[in-house]
């Protein structure tokens, strides 16, 4: 009978270490600035070797260890690691930055989160001498014939649907959405690029109405 004992407690070490390590199913959103869902974000979890990708509303789904890595990948985004113990919750929303500058609004274009339908010009710093101009909404006025500036700093694009409408374009500055650029000098502006219809994965629903995005300069200005 002891023997029987011996041996069945041998057969449960296995089962009972298996438990300690233990898996758990981590799902979540990917987001970028802040709040708007982002899709085709690789995600890896570094101890399970498990791997999935956010779908077009940004969610995810993913089998890992109890103690683990997870790992959130994509072009034109910054990578970024979460920490996964006992106390994680099964949800967690996963912020990422994009990095709006002319290159990777091209490889964005190339990689499906813009189309190139959805994409004007962008005008740079070097080029254009903002400091000549009183105000942000004036440099957009001059250099941007597809925009519509109105009196209250909604700026509206043009084209079917959209001329008449009173939905505003989206502002991103440095990386950041806000709602308003009054604030902004035009000695301070680095480069200002405009996106057109951008209802990709990047801007989600917010950037149908158009995307206006300014890279300021860093370091004292003259």
């Amino acid at each position: 009978m002891g023997k029987i004992i011996i041996i069945l407690a041998m057969m449960l070490v296995p089962y009972a270490a298996s438990a300690q390590l233990g898996t758990k199913v981590v799902y979540g959103q990917t987001q970028t600035l802040n709040d708007l869902p982002v899709s085709g974000i690789s995600v890896t979890s570094k101890k399970a070797k498990s791997t999935a990708v956010s779908d077009s509303l940004g969610n995810f789904m993913i089998v890992c260890n109890e103690k683990d890595r997870l790992s959130f990948k994509a072009k034109v985004f910054h990578s970024k690691k979460v920490k996964i113990n006992s106390k994680t919750p099964e949800r967690i929303d996963v912020k990422l930055n994009f990095v709006p500058t002319p290159k990777n609004v091209d490889l964005a274009i190339g990689y499906g989160y813009i189309k190139e339908s959805d994409r004007t010009h962008a005008i740079q710093g070097r080029k254009i001498d903002y400091c000549k101009y009183n105000t942000v909404y004036d440099i957009l006025k001059d250099n941007f014939t597809s925009l519509q500036v109105k009196s209250d700093g909604c700026v509206v694009m043009r084209g079917p649907g959209s001329f008449n409408s009173e939905n505003c374009a989206l502002y991103i500055v440095d990386s950041m959405k806000t709602d308003n650029i009054d604030y902004i000098l035009p000695c301070q502006i680095e480069e200002i690029s405009v996106l057109k219809d951008a209802s990709s994965a990047i801007y989600g629903n917010n950037g149908a109405n158009g995307v206006i995005i300014i890279n300021l300069k860093k370091g004292p200005q003259q």
